[in-house]
């Protein structure tokens, strides 16, 4: 899991590598064109010396007319033997895949908006190794799986009351902002939980904010290993701290030792301080089973901070 910095300078390799390799396939063309049409790699000299000759005919301070003529002349007879070859100017020129930067990564002093796209795309790519992001959206997440009689602790059906979470979810990714609340989804297995936080993930990474996406298993797990790896340069606490979004599923299903509760705290506590949203998922539905898992201090900083939605019906997995 890499950082939003490790994550921009890969996505730099990545734009650096396009324009790699867009200039060297021009230059086989270019070298290719000449080896088929030798009037044209005649031509193409002629302009380059008639060119030379004009740039030092002005630095001299000598008069530049007859240079320039002869570069206008070479200019057009290149044209010509283009023609003759069946080629265009642009035919011998790199493409770009990115015009506006010509795929430097920089337009107008600033990162070009390619570069971002390419960050998503990497991101994107993370989040699928670990989850099935790609399966997970807004208009695949079927309300009428969810029974149509009424459950007696909503006092209504749960498909009416899952429509509403639907919704409530679509306006959040929409409107995502670091003002967002954190949401809490808990229920029992296979009620959607985790395909919902990631159709919010997918459409919040699409507006252009960092998410990350980790189960709570592996999040403990990796954390353990780098407490115990000083040499380890893969910082997921890091990384977690600092995204947009983050969407931490599955609690409940972490092994629990003084170290996880220790950095479980010091990521939440540190995402409600830099008002940094966090999506919950978890089969835990008690809030005493909540305090005595993870502590008073901890759960408080959740449950306490969080929109909070019980998911209810049978597990839809199974159904399938």
């Amino acid at each position: 899991m890499r950082t939003k910095d490790e994550l921009f300078r890969e996505a730099q390799r990545h734009i650096a590598g396009r324009r790699q390799r867009a200039v060297t396939d021009a230059q086989r063309k270019r070298a290719a064109a000449f080896a088929a049409h030798p009037a044209l790699a005649a031509a193409e000299e002629a302009r380059v010396q008639a060119g030379l000759a004009l740039t030092l005919a002005a630095a001299r301070g000598k008069d530049t007319a007859d240079a320039a003529a002869r570069l206008e002349a070479a200019g057009q007879a290149l044209t010509k033997a283009m023609q003759d070859a069946g080629c265009t100017p642009a035919d011998l020129e790199p493409q770009f895949t990115c015009p506006r930067c010509q795929d430097t990564g920089i337009a107008d002093g600033a990162p070009c908006a390619c570069v971002a796209a390419v960050a998503r795309k990497l991101r994107r790519e993370e989040i699928n190794a670990a989850s099935p992001l790609a399966l997970c959206a807004f208009s695949s997440f079927d309300v009428s799986r969810y029974p149509a009689e009424v459950e007696p602790e909503l006092g209504r059906p749960p498909c009416e009351y899952m429509a509403d979470v639907l919704k409530f979810c679509r306006s959040y990714a929409e409107k995502f902002s670091p003002k967002s609340p954190n949401l809490l989804f808990m229920g029992g297995a296979g009620l959607g939980k985790t395909h919902l936080a990631l159709a919010v993930a997918d459409a919040v990474l699409e507006r252009g904010y960092d998410v990350l996406y980790t189960s709570s298993a592996a999040l403990a797990a990796q954390l353990g290993r780098e407490h115990f790896d000083r040499d380890s340069e893969d910082s997921w606490l890091d990384a977690c701290k600092e995204a947009d979004l983050l969407i931490l599923d599955d609690l409940g299903t972490e092994h629990i030792t003084a170290l996880t509760i220790s950095v479980l705290y010091e990521l939440i506590n540190t995402r409600m301080l830099c008002h940094r949203p966090t999506v919950y998922t978890t089969n835990i539905t008690d809030q005493g089973i909540f305090e005595a898992r993870y502590t008073e201090k901890v759960a408080s900083r959740m449950l306490g901070n969080c929109r909070m939605f019980k998911f209810f019906g049978e597990d839809q997995r199974l159904k399938r």
